[in-house]
């Protein structure tokens, strides 16, 4: 059975769903504006408290790397962020309907290991290259 957690961070409401095996993210709008500032020291702050929660409350660690975790939020938040500015910038039905697309799969923000989630390896991958793809997001997001 699922269970829900909301942390206070910063200032932030930020809801987290624990499953077996399995993480969501709700109200990515906030995770957004959670992210806004200072990301990689955010980041590493809330999957830190996700990872502890994890052990707490199913007596075993989620396995999934920090930095994997990490890099698989910003994936969600991110994809959506640039996703949104595309549509705006570009006026064509193809660039909306692919960018809506993005959007929408990018708001349902699921971390999962490896046996529950089709993309961890990919994540994974991209997790040794966190440093390099820090400095490619924007500093501050509305």
């Amino acid at each position: 059975m699922p269970m829900e957690k909301t942390y206070q961070l910063h200032g932030h409401k930020l809801l987290v769903e624990f499953n077996e095996k399995l993480i969501r993210v709700k109200k990515p709008h906030a995770l957004r504006k959670f992210l806004s500032e200072n990301i990689e020291e955010r980041s590493d702050a809330l999957v830190a408290l996700i990872k502890s929660d994890y052990v707490t409350l199913f007596s075993k660690e989620l396995d999934i790397s920090t930095d994997s975790l990490a890099i698989e939020i910003w994936g969600h938040v991110y994809a959506s962020y640039f996703a949104r500015a595309m549509k705006n910038l570009i006026k064509l039905k193809l660039v909306e309907n692919f960018a809506d697309f993005i959007i929408t799969r990018s708001d349902t923000i699921d971390c999962g290991e490896a046996d529950v989630d089709s993309n961890r390896k990919f994540w994974d991958m991209l997790a040794n290259f966190k440093g390099l793809i820090l400095t490619f997001l924007p500093k501050r997001m509305k």
